[in-house]
């Protein structure tokens, strides 16, 4: 199992329906305003999936190349490629974790162990986590913990502190996560942060229907 979910296997039409349905923020509108167009370019040139349009963004001169082809603006294709790209989030410090003991976390960063990618493939499923706890002396609430937290990791804009407060929540799982509903769930982790316990950042409504969007875009197959 991967850290990061095969971009392969995301389709071009469901990713651009994503983009619709998203408040973006001001330096992204250029997405909004010439989505449709864009999305025609995208299809006639024949790109099948995700994973085909972002090899043909990477390089710095394909913005340059693609707005000379599509008679788009140029920074279309360089926002793009941010927003595809910003669904492989960077994997988050062991040592940002506060909620896990600092002896686990040095052990673990000792060991090489230095990121939530270099957690995720040793406890994603039950028999992993079983070796894992073993070879750390870790007991298994802890590493469930763990997973939690690393999961939630894999989402754009969640850092260690947030992650935390998700799994302190009701809403303790990408699963449960997905179908919860945006108001509620502000209403819940506000509450749930009073004097900014978990995390210290303001976070607004908007800033949920964003996360549950993400975490419904997403393949999770933790065993919990």
């Amino acid at each position: 199992m991967a850290y990061y979910f095969d971009f392969k296997e995301k389709g071009i039409s469901d990713f651009i329906e994503k983009l619709k349905s998203t408040k973006l923020l001001p330096s992204q509108k250029v997405l909004e305003q010439n989505i449709d167009v864009g999305y025609a370019f995208i299809k006639g040139a024949g790109f099948n999936n995700m994973a085909e349009l972002f090899d043909a963004l990477k390089a710095k001169e394909s913005a340059v190349d693609l707005a000379k082809k599509s008679n788009l603006p140029e920074n279309f294709w360089t926002v793009l490629r941010r927003e595809i790209k910003g669904h492989h989030s960077q994997p988050r410090k062991i040592a940002d974790f506060t909620i896990i003991d600092s002896e686990i976390r040095d052990k673990l960063t000792g060991a090489g162990i230095k990121n939530t990618k270099h957690l995720y493939s040793r406890i994603f499923n039950r028999e992993g986590r079983d070796a894992f706890c073993k070879e750390f002396n870790i007991d298994s609430d802890t590493a469930l913990l763990m997973i939690k937290l690393t999961d939630f990791c894999r989402l754009r804009y969640i850092n260690a502190d947030f992650a935390t407060l998700l799994v302190k929540s009701d809403y303790d799982t990408i699963e449960k996560l997905k179908e919860a509903d945006h108001v509620e769930l502000h209403n819940h982790l506000k509450e749930l942060n009073t004097d900014n316990r978990y995390y210290r950042a303001k976070f607004s409504v908007n800033d949920m229907e964003l996360v549950i969007r993400d975490a419904n875009y997403i393949d999770s197959e933790v065993e919990l």
